[in-house]
């Protein structure tokens, strides 16, 4: 165990001293390394880890160890080992080279923490989409949004981010529950933006706005939630996040205020079909956006709590990867 430089390789323990399963339970609390261990030893070892709350990985290659792959959350088999191992074990390494596992691990890490950010962005769209159209069967207000307005939001705050952090290389340790986790976060923006459009129907009613404007300012709103919780999932920033997220916002703006009134090749078209901002206008965003950014607080402050809550109590051992 010290060749293989295995952390605290000097507690060690002959597992033949080992007689009931409290013994195996406090061993598994004390020591690291244990000699002449039988093959359902290995089982309970396993069993006892799991108890403890950790989420526990068996790696095997006889018969000898099935037992113990069979009971793992995770069982990982060399090909080179027994049919038997092979036959039970959730992964086989090919080359027979347990130094591949970091590899592995490391790509199922990248693969589950940016699916899941990813995920959080088009699950935002979904929730408020969904509850606006219903909404919208029994309000007299115009709908909120052009499609050629939502493809400039879809753009800037969920394909192109979406895309990147999907590709970008992630280290970070899986935590929680997979859904959760996407809830956690996407709930409050989705929540948040139907608000908001509630919100500027109201100043639509009270300040007179035209349709154009009372659009113009929803879209507006939407976009800044939703970079609300692109800044929530590029958490924390590193150059590409940082370089993703200003010119995912430049674009946003560059979309709205100077794409109006374009004239190319004799020909005149409004891409967007934004309105001209007015100080009326400038100033409603101005404090809608506020508004929204405490409403946004508000809400994932006690979601975090919800959801963590719920994570703690559905099968508690499977959420504390950090004892894994």
């Amino acid at each position: 165990a010290r060749r293989a430089e295995v952390k605290n390789y000097d507690k060690y323990v002959d597992a033949t001293t080992l007689k009931t399963e409290d013994d195996i339970r406090e061993a598994m609390k004390k020591y690291t390394v244990f000699g002449r261990v039988t093959p359902a030893q290995k089982k309970q070892f396993v069993v006892a880890l799991k108890e403890q709350g950790h989420t526990v990985a068996m790696t095997g290659d006889g018969v000898n160890d099935v037992l113990a792959l069979k009971e793992a959350d995770c069982s990982i088999a060399m090909a080179a080992g027994s049919d038997a191992a092979r036959n039970v074990a959730q992964l086989v390494l090919l080359d027979s080279n347990f130094a591949s596992m970091p590899k592995v691990v490391a790509e199922g890490r990248r693969t589950i923490n940016n699916i899941q950010r990813s995920s959080t962005l088009f699950i935002v769209k979904t929730i408020f989409s969904t509850i606006l159209a219903i909404l919208f069967l029994f309000l007299t207000a115009p709908f909120p949004f052009q499609p050629i307005q939502l493809t400039l939001v879809n753009a800037c705050t969920i394909g192109i981010p979406s895309f990147i952090l999907a590709l970008e290389p992630n280290k970070d340790r899986i935590k929680g529950i997979f859904i959760l986790n996407i809830l956690e976060k996407a709930i409050p923006a989705g929540i948040t933006t139907v608000i908001n459009i509630m919100l500027c129907i109201i100043a639509m009613n009270i300040f007179q706005l035209e349709a154009a404007e009372y659009k113009t300012l929803a879209v507006c709103l939407t976009a800044i939630t939703a970079f609300m919780i692109l800044f929530q999932v590029s958490l924390p920033f590193n150059k590409i996040r940082t370089a993703l997220f200003v010119l995912m916002v430049s674009g946003m703006t560059i979309g709205v205020l100077c794409c109006r009134d374009i004239h190319l090749f004799g020909i005149h078209f409004d891409l967007f079909n934004f309105a001209a901002f007015s100080w009326t206008m400038a100033i409603l965003l101005a404090v809608l956006t506020a508004i929204a950014l405490l409403i946004f607080i508000l809400l994932t402050l006690p979601m975090k709590k919800l959801f963590a809550n719920i994570t703690a109590k559905f099968e508690g051992r499977t959420f504390r990867p950090e004892n894994t």
